[in-house]
């Protein structure tokens, strides 16, 4: 059945044929206008077409010539038209994607299948179990779990207050204080928000949706009445943010009272709660709601309107000392803060989510002593203000504008400097990373040439950082996006609608260009669209046991490996075949083993020729499951023999098992690093000197093996 919308991608196809009246384009001119591969183009092409014969216009693909819409410009104009009117359904940005899924979770409460989020979002089921590891991460701080149960679906669990704090934080957070403001505003008639932004996201919308569900104008209309009447009669103050959040939860409150659906609260912490100032005013709030909607109002209600009431931040009007109040809003303070500091220097803060975790930890208690007087020095404070004076410079605007949202008179140059200490640190790392273009490095099996290459272009290069390797065949684009990768360096040519490009795993000067004149056309991009990479997550260093684990596996690869290597001498033979016949029996102890491992070579060097001829030496290498362990062997001819590449003088032989653990494989390419790095390890094989080889050999795995460890624990030896 045909698709009611087409996407941006078939949209913009289909606008570069309508431009050209008629005439052919060939796929390649589309993709090219496009920046996307050829490939790409042909896999849109049907969906493309089911659109045009549903709407009655003649779409043709001509081979050899090219696709054209053939129809008069008067019908064309009528398809420009159309699609206009057409919703489109573009990709989704992973975070606008994460926001619909988020929705869909917090607003329907029953378990939801897997198969309607991988439709309606066109993704791989590893992509839907990241997204909702992210969300699980989100919700955390709400005591909110994911659930996922195969046959039963996708849901949520936890408490009532948990999900009225959720739907209410995913509004304030995802969609902004403004805009939430102007949200909540209705018309005079038919009750619907006036509010009608000429763009909004596709996650916005969603959420702007479900809120029209569960908040009726006519509740907001009360909500605010309430609000005003007992700013008056109280004689207390809201903050703007918090006036807006109060509407927002005090709304879905009553909805969900009338729904049926009510708080349960901790004996002790509702007693906690009644002790505050704000109680009586949740009191006064809960007798309107109970009187106007003919609702029984529980303590714990009461309760949770006075947690909200803390929240927004509820000051007397005269100059009488204030309370200490909850601070459970300090993170939206942090976000209006670094919002300001943003602007102000062009650092793209928000993507520095510890950064953001840590500041909202730090304004909790800064917040508290500010309120009740108390004053922390800074031994720091000259150097960093020297240091960073732009940075103090913008902190300290973002302080000013938000003291008469906290009504604190005095905010001390202490703690400014104590707050940019926190953006000066995230400023050195965004910085340290706009410089650099992460790169993923691949070939055929990720185990050989990638490894040799990866080390040439650590030591050649600095502005590139080496973030994966791995092998051709297990490339996804989505996840190289969303792991923040700018770049494929390869060995082997790709088809992949992703940047890359093609060189030897020792490069030479114009494959050092190739490089460098790619790596700059990103940098020189990113800078013009003042784009930064998203910050890796944070690793905790805490030892596991799935650690130990990894290092008693990667100990027992190294011991296999050490014990097992041979050298051997191989007299005159005609040619690669023979190499390759005589390389599959050096460690098969079976005629079987042997077969495995000369089919497993021979479809390795189908993919690509492993001759190296800067080394004059074949790198054979492939996974095979005539091997339990690691195996490393050189063979060494005692007479060279020419091919059309270069003269032959030996071949290097790396087997892996096929194994689900990555350590086989890491202790491996060692080997392949060895080469690259340490011409004396060549040399010594050439010379047929094992012991030689193996104490190179071992120092370098020694090595490895002790930064592993150290690595796990944040230090690295040199």
């Amino acid at each position: 059945m045909p698709s009611k919308h087409m996407t941006s991608r078939q949209q913009a196809i289909v606008r570069i044929l309508t431009a050209m009246a008629g005439n052919p384009v060939t796929i390649g001119a589309v993709s090219e206008k496009l920046g996307v591969s050829s490939r790409t183009v042909l896999r849109e092409l049907p969906a493309i077409e089911a659109w045009m014969d549903e709407n009655d216009f003649t779409f043709t693909r001509k081979p050899g010539v090219g696709l054209a819409i053939e129809e008069d410009a008067a019908t064309i104009q009528l398809l420009n038209d159309l699609m206009k009117t057409q919703q489109s359904d573009s990709s989704y940005s992973q975070k606008e994607r994460r926001r619909q899924i988020l929705g869909e979770l917090l607003f329907l409460r029953e378990p939801v299948k897997s198969y309607v989020f991988l439709s309606r979002f066109q993704i791989s089921e590893g992509t839907l179990a990241r997204d909702l590891d992210a969300l699980a991460g989100w919700l955390d701080a709400y005591k909110i779990q994911i659930s996922r149960r195969p046959g039963a679906g996708i849901f949520l669990k936890g408490s009532e207050t948990a999900y009225r704090q959720a739907i209410a934080g995913a509004a304030l957070e995802f969609m902004g204080d403004g805009e939430i403001l102007k949200l909540l505003r209705r018309s005079d008639d038919a009750g619907a928000p006036s509010y009608q932004p000429q763009e909004e996201t596709a996650g916005s919308k969603l959420l702007k949706n479900r809120l029209y569900q569960f908040i009726e104008p006519q509740v907001i209309t009360f909500v605010e009445q309430i609000l005003s009447e007992t700013e008056k009669k109280l004689d207390i103050r809201y903050t703007d943010s918090g006036y807006m959040a109060l509407i927002v939860h005090l709304s879905l409150a009553i909805r969900r009272l009338r729904c049926g659906e009510k708080i349960e609260m901790d004996p002790l912490e509702l007693q906690s709660l009644a002790k505050l100032p704000e109680f009586a005013v949740a009191s006064q709030i809960a007798g309107k709601i109970s009187s106007k909607f003919q609702l029984e109002i529980p303590a714990e209600e009461t309760g949770f309107i006075t947690m909200h009431l803390s929240s927004a931040r509820i000051w007397p009007r005269s100059g009488r000392p204030r309370s200490q109040l909850q601070t459970i809003n300090t993170r939206q303070i942090v976000l209006a803060i670094v919002e300001s500091v943003e602007q102000q220097l062009g650092l793209s803060f928000h993507t520095c989510t510890q950064m953001i975790e840590e500041l909202t930890s730090h304004m909790d208690s800064m917040i508290s002593r500010l309120s009740m007087n108390i004053h922390l020095e800074n031994s720091q404070g000259d150097t960093i203000r020297q240091k960073y004076p732009a940075i103090y410079q913008a902190v300290e605007h973002a302080c000013s504008l938000l003291r008469e949202r906290l009504f604190i008179e005095n905010i001390s140059a202490s703690e400014i400097t104590f707050v940019t200490m926190h953006f000066a640190a995230a400023a050195e790392t965004l910085r340290a990373e706009q410089k650099q273009v992460a790169v993923a490095v691949v070939c055929p099996s990720g185990m050989g040439a990638s490894r040799m290459l990866a080390a040439n272009l650590m030591r050649s290069l600095h502005n590139v950082e080496i973030r994966q390797i791995m092998s051709a065949f297990h490339l996804d684009p989505e996840k190289l996006r969303e792991n923040g990768i700018d770049l494929i360096i390869s060995t082997v040519p790709l088809d992949l609608d992703f940047p890359s490009i093609c060189v030897s795993p020792i490069p030479q000067a114009q494959d050092m260009l190739v490089i460098t004149n790619a790596v700059e056309s990103i940098g020189a991009d990113r800078a013009k669209k003042s784009l930064t990479k998203p910050l890796l997550p944070d690793t905790s260093n805490e030892m596991t046991w799935e650690d130990i684990r990894s290092f008693t596996r990667t100990g027992e690869e190294i011991s296999q490996l050490l014990e097992h290597f041979r050298i051997q001498e191989i007299p005159a033979i005609q040619g690669p075949e023979n190499l390759l016949g005589l390389a599959a029996g050096i460690f098969a102890e079976t005629i079987l083993e042997r077969q495995i491992t000369g089919q497993d070579l021979a479809r390795r060097e189908e993919v690509q020729n492993t001759f190296i001829p800067e080394l004059g030496i074949y790198l054979l290498h492939c996974r095979t499951k005539a091997v339990r362990h690691c195996r490393f062997g050189f063979l060494l001819l005692k007479e060279t023999f020419a091919t059309e590449n270069g003269t032959v003088r030996g071949a290097i032989l790396l087997l892996a098992p096929q194994s689900e653990w990555n350590e086989c494989i890491e202790v491996i390419s060692r080997i392949s690093v060895l080469l690259a790095e340490q011409p004396d390890f060549l040399a010594a094989l050439l010379r047929g000197d094992r012991d030689e080889s193996r104490r190179l050999m071992e120092k370098a795995l020694v090595r490895f093996f002790q930064n592993k460890l150290l690595n796990r624990k944040g230090e690295e030896t040199l």
